[in-house]
């Protein structure tokens, strides 16, 4: 469902969700539909396509850490992104759909660029991590929280006073801290693998939505007219059977297809329940649990948090109108763990927004679930990178020659962590 309203909000600004008739539709749909029972917070403008970690619904939906400008050694990096041609989503009619799942097409790399900005949409976001490497948005973050002078955590003899006659380089420094979150994400990346593989292969939106749309036409069950309350449809979908006769989402699906298909000569013109996908080659092949990026940069901001004391984050910034600029944002203080979750939060469901996952791929039960939720299983890709990284620490800390005290910081599910 949250799939289905998030490639209808693409192309809204961020910062305009507050004064949206289409987001206040979104939330009213969901909230109605049981998501915060089943996720643990309520959706409003606010907290819409959010994390459930403290500090995601704080500030910015974007994450500092994918705003910032910073230098890279030598190289000032301005975080502009390319991005992607606005009202323009793939995989909208059932020919298509058909020709990429089977292989007989593939698009990929054909995305039409119109120019580079700032993340300001979930369009936009959704190409940030289309492309990016596993270890880039954490190696980022260190690099970041460097050239702003972050205080070390105290578990480092070098920032606890134990070691004064040197400074910390290779074993504690800019480089050990740089490569450990960089290593942890690629580690964290091939346990989401084997989990994919081995262990959940769960199907992907992109394809569920495709049964819904085989039921619209008939193809599956005995009911096009009324699908919602066909037998089969019912043992196909089952609790999520009496979420689709109550949604609203899939009138405007269908009417956002068609004028798609139309605008594009793709198929016959006529609407569809297929979820719009934001890149040209769909989904990936590999299954949807856990999603990769929600595992690798869970691991690689947990080994940020390890290494830099939380506290309040220095300048923080936001887009301009256009998305061309940076400006100081003036609102709640930000605090650096805070923004480090919110990039958790943000590499994680801006998949999601793409048309690749499913929220509980990725997002665990946070800090700012409510009490009855939480008493869920543990589970998601964040989760699954937490605890890699959290075991990587361990191992770690005994390698080091200098005495190194207990990394302490709170995990996404509010627990206090000491290592």
């Amino acid at each position: 469902m949250e799939r289905y309203w998030m490639a209808l909000c693409r192309d809204l600004r961020f910062d305009r969700y507050a004064n949206s008739p289409l987001i206040a539709d979104a939330c009213e749909d969901l909230n109605n539909l049981g998501f915060e029972q089943e996720f643990g917070f309520k959706c409003s403008p606010d907290t819409i396509f959010r994390g459930p970690y403290e500090g995601c619904d704080v500030g910015p939906h974007v994450s500092q850490f994918l705003l910032q400008n910073f230098q890279f050694g030598n190289q000032p990096i301005q975080q502009l992104q390319r991005y992607p041609r606005k009202n323009l989503d793939y995989l909208t009619d059932l020919e298509t759909w058909n020709k990429v799942n089977n292989g007989d097409i593939d698009p990929t790399g054909s995305d039409i660029i119109d120019g580079t900005r700032h993340i300001i949409t979930l369009r936009d976001a959704g190409q940030w991590v289309h492309i990016d490497l596993p270890h880039q948005s954490g190696l980022w973050a260190t690099i970041i929280l460097l050239g702003l002078g972050a205080d070390i955590s105290n578990a480092s003899p070098y920032a606890n006073g134990s070691i004064t006659t040197s400074d910390a380089f290779g074993s504690l420094g800019r480089p050990d801290i740089t490569i450990q979150s960089g290593f942890a994400g690629v580690s964290a990346l091939k346990h989401a693998w084997f989990q994919k593989w081995c262990v959940h292969r769960r199907l992907r939106p992109e394809v569920y939505a495709q049964r819904l749309e085989l039921f619209r036409r008939g193809k599956l069950g005995n009911s096009p007219n009324n699908p919602f309350h066909d037998e089969t449809f019912k043992q196909f979908f089952g609790e999520g059977a009496e979420v689709w006769r109550k949604t609203t989402v899939l009138e405007r699906i269908l009417d956002h297809n068609q004028k798609q298909n139309v605008a594009q000569g793709r198929g016959e013109g006529d609407g569809t329940w297929l979820l719009p996908i934001a890149y040209p080659e769909g989904s990936p092949t590999h299954p949807a649990y856990p999603g990769g990026h929600s595992a690798f940069i869970a691991a690689a901001a947990t080994m940020a948090k390890a290494f830099f004391a939380d506290g309040e984050f220095p300048h923080p910034q936001v887009p301009t109108d256009n998305g061309q600029k940076l400006r100081d944002f003036q609102g709640p203080k930000l605090t650096i763990h805070g923004e480090l979750n919110k990039l958790i939060a943000n590499v994680t469901l801006f998949r999601d927004g793409a048309g690749m996952h499913w929220r509980t791929d990725g997002t665990a039960l946070g800090t700012n679930s409510n009490a009855r939720s939480r008493k869920g299983l543990e589970t998601g890709g964040n989760l699954l990178g937490e605890k890699m990284a959290i075991s990587m620490l361990r191992d770690i800390k005994r390698t080091y020659r200098e005495e190194v005290g207990r990394f302490k910081f709170q995990g996404i599910s509010g627990n206090e962590i000491e290592i």
